[in-house]
């Protein structure tokens, strides 16, 4: 090795040191820089010159030290643990969010707003228990069952408009995301020109690309790989977000809900939602997220604040026809007490699979939970009110006919619900009108009347719970000596069609009570052998019931059966506890998250000691090569001095 080459060791020690020099004041001034990660130089020997060869090895001279490369310090399994569980955390933080503005919507954590109502109604049902003959009485429990409803539909209203409100949010978070996925591709273009060249890396574009990924995190969980010319990949779920050639997008539609027509054989749209669900718009894959299956920590689908928003909201209104009900073995046996074990089986796997999808969709949405909850609940409370004061029975009818309200012939085959027009109680105006309920539906009458006219009698009989023969069509005897039946058969619920059922958002008062107290059957009925006495048995029977531990069960999933104030209470309660669960996954997983970005920051967070202990060291470094190459400077004159 000749003094002249030996030059080279020093420059290099010198250019060396001072990149080293360059970079430490880089990680200086990025100390508090957001999702900055430490630089750190990689150095090589520049290359060597052999000299000699020899059995004994190879005679080398070295041309001193060169940067191989300016690396970020990051952990990339550090990186994809903490992603996963910000998105985890955020996903959960929507749950929480959810469950307190429920709890605000109910008044209060306990209920106590709506329950003054239900109060309210159940005192001026022991008023009228105690007096039914006063008109106050009548007047105060119908404005009562009034308020009662008022304040129900406004509750439930509430909650499906907040499920409404939940648009602007989703809308807002697709726009961020696609705007994330647009500089990450953006980001992919600048370090895959950046390092074209391969003589460096493009630490900082990395940087900003990593701290979209973390915002992205937040918002959605996905997957991710770096290709070999630095593009990272991103997929949600199976579909591309971004790729090395596109950033794709996602959009919002409003909720289409589809029917099978069996006449086109095919499916057509029956509605359109007001709310939104997340599609992709130009990648080849439409639904962003499963919907119909409950989320999974096993497949990491409890994660990301839309999907989040979206699990909280739910996909579309509830109401009590959504919770499955469990057939009863009674329901199936005949008056013979024969057992249909054929029909029961039936209606058993329709209940698996209707309580499969109630655990998958309603079930899993908090919302959605507590508006199928609420409304039946009201449908509970509506239907034991009517059914009180209008009961009917169930008789198999052969060929009666008799003309409709609008005057079409009707004849009745079959087993059919009428109106009890023996036990029923009367109102206490002059016709002694029957068949007056206190709620109605708004679009449905509560009985189809089919009339018949009769020179003699015609009266239709069937046979009550004991076997006894019991007229089943109300008799009116005209002025000319004729008669006059009414048979009042019963308009069923049908859950398929919203509009038949004593649901929420399709009740309202009687028109008729509200116009007319006298019309509230309080009465005797006079085929009961009294003209004059007052159903002090139906008010009764009615608070009885109130206070009945089998009102309804509040999740299909327990068999556990509630009155009606315990049935609110626990359903409220229920809210809270799983409130407080959220809040229990949520804390835990802000110390998850807490935890790995303490072990991220250790490996790529700046500490402005080590950086200041490094430019010390790389400040001596330069000034040793320094004086190295003063040495061999020295030294080369002296030499070229004598031997001149």
């Amino acid at each position: 090795m000749s003094l002249l080459t030996s030059f080279n060791a020093g420059v290099s020690g010198l250019q060396a040191s001072q990149a080293g020099i360059n970079t430490s004041a880089h990680n200086l001034a990025n100390t508090k820089t957001t999702g900055y990660s430490r630089q750190e130089n990689i150095l090589r020997d520049t290359y060597y010159n052999n000299i000699r060869v020899t059995s004994r090895g190879i005679q080398q001279i070295g041309y001193g030290t060169t940067v191989a490369t300016v690396r970020q310090i990051r952990d990339i399994f550090l990186d994809k643990e903490y992603r996963y569980e910000v998105s985890r955390q955020s996903f959960y933080d929507r749950q929480v969010i959810t469950a307190e503005e429920i709890e605000d919507i109910l008044g209060e954590m306990e209920g106590v707003e709506f329950q003054y109502s239900m109060d309210d109604i159940w005192e001026s049902l022991q008023m009228l228990s105690m007096d039914p003959q006063s008109i106050t009485n009548r007047e105060l429990f119908i404005s009562n069952a009034e308020s009662f409803l008022k304040s129900a539909i406004d509750v439930y209203q509430t909650l499906l408009n907040y499920q409404i409100n939940l648009n602007t949010e989703i809308q807002s978070q697709v726009d961020k995301i696609n705007s994330i996925g647009e500089q990450i591709y953006d980001l992919n273009y600048r370090i895959r020109m950046a390092e074209a060249s391969g003589l460096e890396n493009a630490n900082d574009y990395r940087d900003a690309r990593n701290q979209l990924m973390d915002e992205l995190a937040e918002l959605t969980y996905y997957t991710y790989n770096e290709d070999q010319r630095g593009n990272v990949l991103i997929f949600i779920g199976n579909a591309p977000l971004v790729t090395d050639v596109s950033s794709y997008h996602m959009g919002v539609e409003r909720i289409k809900f589809e029917e099978y027509n069996p006449t086109t054989g095919q499916y057509e749209v029956t509605r359109v939602s007001e709310m939104y669900e997340v599609v992709w718009k130009d990648n080849g894959y439409r639904d962003v997220y499963d919907m119909e299956e409950a989320y999974s920590t096993a497949r990491k689908t409890d994660t990301g604040s839309l999907l989040g928003i979206l699990t909280a909201r739910g996909n579309a209104y509830a109401n009590y026809t959504d919770i499955p009900v469990k057939p009863e073995k009674e329901d199936y046996t005949n008056a013979a007490g024969v057992f249909d074990e054929t029909a029961y089986d039936l209606a058993m796997n329709k209940y698996e699979d209707d309580l499969k999808v109630f655990n998958n969709t309603t079930g899993v949405s908090i919302l959605t939970r507590i508006e199928a909850q609420f409304d039946r609940l009201i449908h509970g409370i509506v239907t034991m009110i009517n059914d009180a004061f209008c009961p009917n029975i169930e008789q198999t009818l052969n060929g009666v006919s008799g003309v409709d309200a609008k005057g079409n012939t009707v004849t009745l085959n079959g087993k059919y619900k009428i109106l009890d027009v023996v036990n029923c109680p009367i109102g206490t105006d002059d016709p002694a009108t029957l068949g007056t309920e206190v709620f109605s539906r708004k679009s449905v009458d509560r009985y189809q009347v089919i009339t018949w006219q009769s020179a003699t009698r015609a009266q239709v009989y069937g046979t009550d719970e004991n076997g006894n023969q019991i007229p089943l069509a109300q008799e009116i005897e005209n002025p000319d000596g004729t008669f006059t039946y009414k048979l009042y058969v019963y308009n069923e619920e049908d859950p398929d069609d919203l509009n038949t059922c004593y649901s929420l958002m399709c009740l309202e008062i009687n028109p008729k009570l509200a116009e007319d107290y006298a019309l509230l059957p309080v009465k005797l009925n006079p085929l009961l052998g009294e003209q004059d006495g007052y159903a002090m048995q139906v008010i009764e029977k009615l608070l009885s019931q109130w206070t009945m531990e089998d009102f309804a069960i509040l999740d299909p999933n327990n068999e556990t059966s509630y009155s009606i104030n315990n049935y609110y209470r626990f359903m409220v309660t229920e809210l809270g506890a799983q409130g407080d669960t959220w809040k229990s996954i949520l804390a835990n997983q802000e110390k998850l998250v807490e935890g790995v970005e303490d072990k991220r920051q250790q490996v790529m967070g700046v500490s402005s000691e080590e950086e200041l202990v490094s430019l010390l060291k790389f400040q001596h470094a330069y000034n040793a090569a320094s004086r190295y190459i003063t040495v061999i400077d020295s030294m080369l004159e002296h030499l070229i001095m004598r031997l001149g």
